[in-house]
């Protein structure tokens, strides 16, 4: 590989006052490409075979801080052409662009990680609610250590960030969520060429989630029937109590009812792509509507609900759970196991609800076959 990088002038594009941009061209195999400095300085004051800023007065600090910059520059290129020279990885003019570009991001995994995030978004892999948690996992990962280097990437790493967490008095599936999420983007790293010991981040064993199901009963759900028709229910409350009971009587995610519109309906059938995993194999779901389904959709065209933030969803659930007198912590993702809790009570079959949850693995559907406290009431009433 031939290449080489110097610092150049642009004499043909003088200003009136003789000033020129300043750049540094690179050459890689006989192809030339230019990296701008941001610099304009004096054409005559500048020694363009050496490649020296020249002092326009005594004791010019200006020029020394030039030198200094070009200098700082050339180093980062060097640094990439060799790197390729002893990878015995061919270097063209796009990758050393590409290389050039990220190259802030090359030693610093959290500098790579906030970037890739972005990525990852804008590219559609991840929705605006995962990039926003994962924004606020690299702020934690900032708190837990200032900067992270791909060097320092390994099993006791991860084993410090987990015990940093536990310290913080977070909840076991939060971090059991933080650490799954930075394992993901390590490995991650890895699989876009980044160095460092990946095996033992492989060893690094995640902590176990609490398997607590949170659903609503047959008599909390008429409860919230109730509220959603009473006078004391604010406009705002019924916009979200009616999206969370279609949730609840269809299984979908607040994310994917978010994106629905009458299109999405043909007859009493459902059609959706879903919202989640959209970096896997696109996933077509449909789910039948019954009357009562119907009954909770706000429009007759365009978007089916006039839907808020999920933080603001949540907000009014909690107002709503008070005012129903339900004692429990519920979220929109609770609709979902609400559905699947009911649909197996009332006879449903496994095989059917995964179909209508979009699950590719029936593991996934087999959490919500447990048997709810009123069904134990119930059983438990046939031995008197």
């Amino acid at each position: 590989m031939r290449a080489s990088v110097a610092c150049r002038i642009r004499k043909d594009k003088q200003t009136e006052n003789g000033d020129a941009a300043v750049y540094l061209q690179v050459i890689i195999n006989s192809k030339r490409t230019t990296v701008p400095l941001h610099v304009s300085w004096p054409v005559e004051k500048f020694d363009n075979k050496s490649g020296i800023f020249k002092e326009r007065w005594k004791g010019d600090q200006e020029a020394t801080d030039y030198n200094i910059l070009v200098n700082k520059e050339k180093a980062k290129i060097n640094d990439i052409m060799m790197y390729y020279r002893h990878s015995d990885m061919t270097l063209t003019v796009e990758k050393f662009k590409q290389d050039y570009d990220g190259y802030d991001n090359r030693y610093s995994f959290l500098n790579w990680m906030k970037k890739e995030i972005d990525r990852r978004k804008e590219a559609y892999l991840i929705d605006e609610n995962t990039a926003k948690d994962d924004h606020a996992l690299v702020k934690n990962l900032r708190r837990f250590r200032k900067d992270i280097q791909f060097s320092e990437l390994d099993q006791y790493l991860m084993e410090e960030f987990e015990s940093w967490c536990r310290k913080q008095d977070y909840h076991l599936n939060t971090v059991h969520r933080y650490t799954k999420r930075f394992k993901t983007y390590v490995i991650l790293a890895s699989k876009k060429g980044k160095n460092f010991n990946i095996q033992s981040v492989r060893n690094y064993k995640l902590p176990k989630e609490t398997r607590r199901l949170v659903f609503l009963t047959p008599n909390e759900l008429k409860r919230l029937e109730s509220y959603s028709l009473s006078a004391e229910i604010t406009e705002a409350q019924r916009k979200v109590l009616d999206l969370f009971l279609f949730c609840c009587n269809t299984g979908l995610r607040f994310s994917d009812v978010r994106q629905l519109t009458w299109k999405n309906i043909i007859d009493d059938m459902l059609e959706f792509t879903m919202h989640k995993g959209r970096s896997k194999k696109l996933k077509v779901v449909n789910v039948p509507l019954t009357d009562k389904s119907f009954g909770y959709i706000h429009s007759r065209k365009g978007p089916l609900f006039d839907s808020v933030s999920e933080q603001k969803t949540n907000k009014h659930l909690k107002e709503i759970m008070i005012k129903a007198g339900i004692r429990k912590h519920v979220t929109s993702h609770i609709a979902r196991h609400t559905f699947a809790t009911e649909f197996l009570r009332r006879g449903g079959h496994l095989e059917v609800l995964q179909v209508l949850l979009g699950h590719d693995d029936i593991h996934s559907t087999m959490v919500y076959v447990h048997v709810d406290k009123d069904r134990l009431r119930e059983e438990m009433a046939r031995m008197e």
